[in-house]
This record gives C-alpha cells, sequence and structure tokens, in this order.
C-alpha cells in the first residue's frame, strides 16, 4: 500500500467530462478555426451543458494553453531519453529539431500549431520571458549542461540561454504563417547547423 487513496466517482466523472470539453474543442477549432469556434457548440460536442466549459477552460486561449502543455510534457519526455547516443552538436540539434516537429506535427493542424502559440502570446506568455520554466525548457537546459559535461557539446556556452535561442527560433518557425512543416525542417536544419558550429566540443 502506497497510502495514496483511489480516485473518487466524482473525481473521475470530472476528469471524463473535462477531456470530453478538451477533446470537443480541439475538433472544433480544426473544423472551423478558433475564432469561430462558438462555447456552444463545442458543448453540444461534449454533450455537456454550456457552463461547463467555463468550469474548466475560463477562455478558448485556456484549451490552447492545455494543449501547449501536453506538447511540452511530450518534448520533455523525449528530451530525458533519447539523447544518450548523440555523438556531437549536430547530432544532438538534428534530434532535438525532430522532436520538437513531430510533436508539433501531432497536433494534426499547423494553423491550430499557430493559434495555440498566439495564446502563449495573448495571455502574457511573452516566449523570452520564464521559457526555462517549462518542462520542455527545464529539460532541454538540463540535457545541454550533461552533454557539456561529457563533452559531446562545447563548454563555457551558457544553458540557461542557449535554451532560450533554441525555444525562441521554434518558436518563430511555428508562428510564422508563411511555414509549413515541410518548409521548416530545411529552414531548422540550416539554422541548427549554424548553431551547431558555435556548440561543436
Amino acid at each position: 500500500m502506497n497510502g495514496r487513496k483511489a480516485p473518487t466517482k466524482r473525481t473521475l466523472q470530472r476528469e471524463d467530462t473535462f477531456q470530453r470539453v478538451f477533446d470537443a474543442a480541439l475538433a472544433e477549432f480544426r473544423r472551423v478555426g478558433v475564432e469561430k469556434a462558438t462555447v456552444s457548440e463545442i458543448c453540444r460536442r461534449a454533450g455537456v451543458a454550456k457552463g461547463t466549459f467555463f468550469f474548466h477552460f475560463p477562455t478558448k486561449d485556456h484549451v490552447l494553453l492545455a494543449r501547449q502543455q501536453e506538447i511540452s510534457d511530450a518534448m520533455a519526455r523525449r528530451i530525458a531519453s533519447e539523447f544518450d547516443d548523440v555523438s556531437d552538436a549536430r547530432a544532438f540539434l538534428q534530434r532535438l529539431t525532430a522532436i520538437v516537429l513531430e510533436e508539433h506535427q501531432a497536433v494534426g493542424d499547423l494553423e491550430l500549431v499557430r493559434q495555440i502559440n498566439l495564446a502563449i502570446v495573448r495571455q502574457g506568455g511573452v516566449p523570452q520571458l520564464g521559457v526555462r520554466q517549462t518542462p520542455f525548457g527545464v529539460t532541454l537546459a538540463t540535457q545541454i549542461r550533461r552533454l557539456q559535461r561529457a563533452g559531446v557539446l562545447r563548454s563555457g556556452v551558457d544553458a540557461a540561454r542557449l535554451t532560450d535561442c533554441l525555444r525562441l527560433s521554434f518558436f518563430g518557425f511555428l508562428l510564422n504563417p508563411e511555414s509549413s512543416f515541410a518548409t521548416s525542417r530545411p529552414q531548422l536544419a540550416l539554422l541548427t547547423s549554424l548553431i551547431a558550429e558555435g556548440l561543436l566540443a
């Protein structure tokens, strides 16, 4: 026994309702766009009363931020586990770029990815402030320090500042309305190649 109580029926019901509203909102955002999506239609599709939406999400932006949290968590998990075999700065940055693009591509709609990033800005999460406090940022900075100690990345480069630089670079590409997942790959490959030159141990 670990001393933790099993979740109550009420807790399980609340979690199920949250997930239904969350999934219905994202589906509606993909169908008609965030701006045109209405809370009434989201709740109709989720099979809940209109007020239920606001119990879980103060605004539509908060649905987007919840999706961003999932993306950040997923990237952090992969960053924590997929860098043991990287041999140099180029391999590190190629792997990181693949993780970022793959986890954002899993959203299924690049316009929705842009709206997620715009929601971060609208809700006061200016990218250059506090980015290291996200699971993605914290885990990435930790891995950079580990790889520096291992001699894979050049020491002397501040891990926190490098994390900010990489995060802002990805943010900019994903926010750009002219970008696509296909065009982002070669553009990011060029950028990370240039950064790698300064990180070679």
